[in-house]
């Protein structure tokens, strides 16, 4: 039986000693090779209807050289199954990506294993391996199996649709497209590298424009109830539907780049477990939707560079326990939706290329969140001792804004972090750290005299409780726990039209508040809070506690803006399994936001 699927190193590789799973059959006849049915146009794509069409797929990508099939079109016509064979990514690596169009529909491929645990040259582990400018696949799920990641390199992407996507475009515009795809029951492992980016369908993607152009990724209608599980790393990132995403605008000379990468109408019902950290100032991030999220826009001389990340209508209902904080000056985030976001914008008046110094150059990365929710319970990982960080909430575990603008006056950076009409009622605890009911830790930061930042949340509601079986010696707060404005930050975070309903709210005594456990640099709480309203039923409370977080505090409502209130019993009336958001009376753009499942 001859393989030939070939990545320029030897196939044998593939044979692994002790696999639990048999090589037995052919992948398709070799005899006279393969031809596929249609014309591969979008009226009349290849059809594949086997696992051995499904296989010279793969086999035409990866050979040396490959086939990209840039703006061709394919489509399953038949549920599949892999069963006993182990399964070589389609683009299995940076040199051999698969730029496509793969219409599933409708279909599903069964039992997909992958194991790269002991393998050489295969970072990008998923059914696709690398995906690059043009790629689109759709209408697909795959269900069973088990996909465990690369060791071999120092940065590993695991999923169970693709390890990696890179859109990158100098001078035009392109996109990936991932739309109504599927994990189900897959099990994903990530590799233990340096960074390990490991998603229950995606690794890692990375929306990419370093010229006078514009690019996106775009993820919409995917689920996911796999099992998503990190390895140890310096850097574990790990979603449900994506490890790390990232959109990036970069530019130098007069021109305008944009990247972005947007998240729509996802879910996410699987558990996810945050990596362990390993090396010295190492970061784990974990969320229900995506790990790490991060905008980001660069812009020298006289041009503009924006980035954009975007993430709307997305719910997670799966447990969700960030990575064990275990090696010094390590950080642990984890959220329901997401654990990390930032927004970061540079702007420099001088070209990297040459010598010019007269420029106005702008970078602008926003990062906005809209209509999520999360109904999943929300655990952090355990700091080792004092040094280190844990960060947890329903829907973030830390965001931020920064941005950067050059000292003599002519760059300009812009930052930004918005969060609007989002809810959370699943029940958060972390036993250190920042702990919330909508994030665990907001901050800004801000460097050069030219440089605006904007963190807001905004019309946004938390429900379930807070460290309610804790003994927890956490800074904890019903809507954020810590609010950090940093020294040269010029624009404070800010939360606005919020409400917390939570049944308990518990944290370190002096330190645990209605609304936010902890504000740093600023002596008042008006500078950051605006009309919002907190009621807690039972918690740890001082009088202290219980006066800063009650009416007396500036920027509260004096009154519930609920609909849902029963003022006979002091309590809100509504079932956490809404499928609409709670109904608030008074505050913009939160009448029936819709929830999906």
């Amino acid at each position: 039986m001859m393989w030939r699927i070939s990545c320029n190193i030897s196939l044998i590789l593939f044979l692994f000693v002790g696999q639990l799973l048999a090589q037995t059959g052919d992948w398709y006849n070799d005899e006279g090779g393969y031809t596929f049915e249609g014309l591969g146009t979008k009226r009349e794509p290849f059809l594949i209807s086997s696992v051995s069409g499904l296989t010279y797929l793969a086999d035409q990508v990866n050979m040396t050289p490959g086939n990209s099939y840039h703006g061709v079109y394919f489509m399953l016509t038949k549920n599949l199954d892999i069963g006993a064979h182990y399964w070589i990514s389609i683009g299995c690596d940076a040199a051999h990506p698969f730029q496509g169009n793969f219409d599933g529909n409708g279909k599903t491929i069964y039992n997909l294993y992958i194991n790269n645990s002991n393998s050489e040259g295969y970072p990008a582990s998923g059914l696709f391996g690398y995906l690059s400018n043009g790629a689109r696949i759709e209408n697909l799920t795959i269900e069973g199996g088990e996909i465990t990641g690369d060791v071999s390199q120092s940065i590993s992407y695991t999923g169970s649709l693709a390890g990696y996507m890179l859109c990158n475009a100098a001078s035009s515009e392109d996109s990936i497209i991932i739309r109504n795809c599927h994990n189900k029951h897959v099990t994903v492992v990530g590799g233990e590298t340096d960074h390990s980016n490991t998603g229950g369908l995606i690794g890692e993607g990375y929306a990419f424009c370093d010229g006078d152009g514009a690019v996106y990724i775009l993820i919409e209608d995917c689920s996911n109830t796999g099992d998503v599980i990190a390895a140890s790393s310096n850097y574990p990132y790990t979603g449900g539907i994506i490890g790390k995403g990232r959109g990036h605008g970069y530019c130098d000379g007069a021109m305008s780049s944009s990247g972005s990468f947007i998240i729509s109408s996802c879910m996410n019902n699987g558990t996810i477990t945050g990596g362990r950290t390993k090396g010295d100032e190492a970061v784990s991030s974990a969320g229900g939707i995506f790990g790490y999220g991060y905008a980001s826009g660069d812009g020298y001389g006289f041009s503009d560079g924006s980035g954009v990340f975007m993430v709307y209508l997305c719910v997670n209902n799966g447990f969700v326990k960030g990575g064990n904080a275990s090696s010094p000056n390590a950080m642990s985030f984890a959220g329901g939706i997401f654990g990390y976001g930032d927004g970061y914008g540079y702007g420099d008046k001088s070209s990297i290329n040459d010598t010019i110094n007269n420029g106005n150059g702008y970078g602008s990365g926003k990062f906005t969140i809209t209509s999520c929710a999360n109904r999943g319970i929300i655990v952090s990982g355990n700091a080792s001792d004092k040094e280190t960080i844990t960060s947890v909430g329903g829907i973030f575990g830390c965001s931020s804004a920064s941005a950067s603008g050059d000292e003599q006056g002519k760059g300009y950076g812009y930052g930004a972090f918005s969060m609007r009409n989002c809810y959370n009622a699943g029940d958060i605890s972390g036993k250190r750290g920042c702990v919330g009911g909508l994030g665990g830790w907001i901050s800004t930061n801000g460097n050069g005299p030219n440089h605006t930042l904007s963190a807001i949340i905004q019309d946004c509601f938390a429900a379930g409780t807070v460290n309610k079986n804790e003994q927890s010696s956490a800074v904890s707060g019903g809507i954020v726990g810590r609010i950090r404005k940093a020294d040269k930050a010029n624009t404070s975070p800010r939360i606005d039209r919020c409400v917390a309903a939570l049944s308990y709210l518990n944290g370190i005594e002096g330190n645990t508040f209605r609304i936010v456990g902890q504000l740093i640099n600023s002596p008042t709480s008006s500078r950051f809070l605006s009309d919002n309203y907190a009621y807690v039923s039972d918690g740890n409370w001082g009088r202290v506690n219980t006066i800063r977080n009650g009416i007396e505090w500036r920027g509260l409502m004096s009154a519930p803006p609920m609909d849902e209130w029963n003022s006979a019993e002091n309590a809100w009336q509504f079932p956490r399994s809404n499928n609409v958001m709670p109904r608030l009376r008074g505050l913009s753009g939160q009448i029936n936001v819709p929830v999906p499942y």
